[in-house]
This record gives C-alpha cells, structure tokens and sequence, in this order.
C-alpha cells in the first residue's frame, strides 16, 4: 500500500511546490491575505516583513489570491487570465448567455443545476471554491457579453475551506450593489447556496449501527430497531456511512451507487487501452480548465476519497477497466476529518482480496495534493508501467 510522500528538505520541497506565491516586487505587505487565509499558511516573517507562503500548510483555496489587491499572489491552478481565456472559448462553444459558477462541493458534474437555477443551457465553470472568484471574473464576464451569472456555493458553515462561501456571498452582495448602480438590474449575479448530504431508506435499513460508528461527525442517530435518522445539519457529505452500509440503505445524493456506476461504463468505452480508472477526491487533485487529454484515463470525482466503494471498484475492472487508482488526500489534508485514513485501510483489505485471483497489482490507492502538482501524474505514470508490464507478461504465457 503506497504511504505518503517521503520527508524532504525545506528548501526541496519550497523548489518544487510553486502551487502559490507572492511576488516580492508587488507585496504591500498589506496582510489582508493574512487576515483571510483559513490555514494560518500565510505569515509576516519578523525580522524583514515580507509576506511568507508556508506552503506545508497551505491548502491551495485561492482565496488569498482573489483577495490580493496589488495581483501581488501567483497560482497555477485557476488564475484570472486562464479562467477568462476558458469563458472566451466556452462561450463560443456552448452558445449561451448564461453562466454557472459552481463549488465542486455543491454539485458534481454540475448534476441539479437545472433544478435550482432554471436554465438547461449555460456555461459551465467548476471550481474548487467559489471564494477564489476575484471581482474581475464576474466583471470580465459581463463585459464579453454574458447576460445572466450564477453561483453556486456551499452553505457557509459546510465550506471546505472555512471562509471561502462566506468571501463569495459578501462579495456578490457589493458587486449586485454597484451592478445596480451601473444600469444592470438588480441581481445581475444570482447566489445560491447547495450542499450534498446522505440520504437513507428506512425500508432498506436493518440498524446494524455501523454508520453511526463510523461518522466522524455523528451525524447518523440509532434511535430504535426501526432504523436510523440522519441529524443533516451535522451531515458533511463524506460518503463514508454509504460505503460502509450492508444493507445499502444509505446513499450520497449527486453521486448515488446507480449514477457512479452509470458513469463507468461510459467512461471506460470513451477510453484506449490500457484503460486506468481514477477516482479522486475533489480536494485532492484541481483538474484543468481544458478537460483530460488523455485516452488511456478516465476520472471519476468524489466527495473523499471515503465514498469510493468497493463494489464500484470491482464493476470497474469487470466492466473492462485494466486498472482503478484511488487518489486521496494525506490524513492532515483531509477535509473530513481524516476519512480518506479509513479509505486507504478499506482499499487495502480489499486489494488482499484482489491479490488472491491476481488482480491485486490492478488496483492502487494513493495519497496527493494540489501542493505538488506532478504528485498525480508520476503516481500515474507508474501504475500504467505496471499495468502494462502485466499485460506483456501475460502475452508471454
């Protein structure tokens, strides 16, 4: 079972991690990253007052970037300049005035957009947070011509980065304002908030109790023989309960067993030998804007790494996936309160199993981050040789 990175020097890890910085030439040392930084990641450093990234704590949420008013902060993943050059391609493409911005958190795949906002047709753009949208994004949007903007966010207290929701709803609320004043209505962006949570099926539950057990947020109540009830408010979407439920009374909703299991075999026709599967937190790898480039993988986001289910794993490599990799968060990482530690003890039980038909090598479970973006890549990259060197073995005999 591959554990997490090996330790490196300080000055190694700052080298190859370049996921976010500041420019010295632009900083202000103003602080307001400081301020805003959910992590305690961004820091004055004593002795020269420099604004510091400590990039080991850093959670890559852009919010610090969005907020800088000198454009002091880099980041590779979702700057301003990539985000406006996929709206000018997208709009052409999708033929559509209206625009959703959504936190991967709220929907999947964009699922129930058309339920909360009316529209079918729209331009869509997914995001880690929506509090990494800067001011410019929304006006840039409007300048190309965009009529209408929605956004989707998590409810406040369900934000993964703490003060990411929070961010977006005060600054939609001054940008409406001055919208207004400009002549355009008064709600040229449209906020709404959406957050994914368990359902259960008293008809199907048997109240064996492991979800309560294994909820670290105690949101399942056994409350009688009859079954268990689901305190939603408590409820952060994980999507450990529904794995570990045997009676599959429990499901996620906007990624239901029929739906994921809908998704791979769609996938896995779309894709070219060897064919590798991937399902990846959302957390723990920020897609590009521009899709996935490559034939030979298909990827399937999750909530955590916790919701990946081994009878989705097994229909995977039944229906024709050569190998499934499962790319997680570290435990420090995690946003659930350290699911994705149970994800991995659950994926190696189930890699045992696998390895006693020889089929252990075809499943893969590892631990990345949007810190170290060629982590994913290289995991990949060595799971394909591997899956590949079985193959050629496999023509010899």
């Amino acid at each position: 079972m591959n554990k997490a990175a090996p330790q490196k020097d300080k000055a190694q890890v700052i080298e190859e991690r370049v996921a976010v910085k500041v420019d010295e030439e632009y900083c202000s040392r103003c602080s307001i990253c400081r301020s805003l930084c959910p992590f305690d990641a961004i820091i004055k450093d004593a002795e020269t007052g420099k604004i510091v990234v400590d990039i080991e704590k850093c959670q890559v949420c852009g919010i610090c970037y969005s907020a800088c008013p000198a454009r002091a902060i880099d980041t590779i993943y979702y700057d301003n300049d990539s985000i406006i050059n996929y709206l000018e391609k997208a709009k052409a493409e999708y033929g559509s005035q209206a625009l959703v911005i959504m936190c991967k958190g709220s929907a999947p795949d964009f699922a129930g957009v058309e339920k909360l906002f009316g529209v079918s047709n729209f331009i869509p753009l997914s995001v880690p947070c929506v509090g990494r949208i800067a001011d410019e994004i929304f006006l840039k949007a409007i300048e190309m011509g965009i009529a209408k903007i929605y956004v989707l966010a998590c409810d406040e207290d369900y934000c993964r980065f703490e003060r990411g929701s929070p961010l977006a709803g005060r600054r939609i609320l001054a940008l409406n304002l001055m919208l207004e004043q400009l002549g355009y209505g008064k709600e040229a962006i449209t906020l709404k908030r959406n957050s994914l949570k368990v359902k259960v099926d008293k008809d199907l539950c048997i109240a064996c109790g492991n979800c309560v057990f294994f909820c670290p947020y105690h949101a399942p109540k056994l409350e009688s023989e009859k079954g268990i009830s689901i305190d939603l408010d408590a409820c952060k979407g994980c999507g450990l309960c529904v794995v570990m439920c045997p009676a599959f009374a429990l499901d996620m909703e906007n990624w239901e067993k029929e739906r994921i299991s809908t998704l791979i075999p769609k996938l896995l026709a779309e894709m070219k030998p060897p064919k590798l599967l991937v399902f990846r937190c959302q957390w723990a790898v920020f897609p590009p804007l521009n899709g996935n480039p490559n034939p030979n993988i298909g990827f399937i986001d999750v909530p955590c790494a916790g919701r990946v289910d081994a009878f989705h794993i097994l229909e995977a490599l039944q229906k024709g996936a050569d190998g499934v990799l499962i790319a997680a968060c570290s435990e420090d990482d995690c946003k659930q309160e350290g699911v994705s530690a149970r994800s991995e003890h659950l994926v190696a039980r189930l890699r045992e199993r696998l390895a006693q038909i020889g089929f252990g090598d075809r499943l893969h479970f590892c631990f990345v981050s949007p810190r170290d973006p060629e982590r994913l890549d290289k995991e990949l990259q060595e799971f394909r040789q591997g899956i590949e060197a079985i193959a050629s073995k496999g023509k010899r005999k």
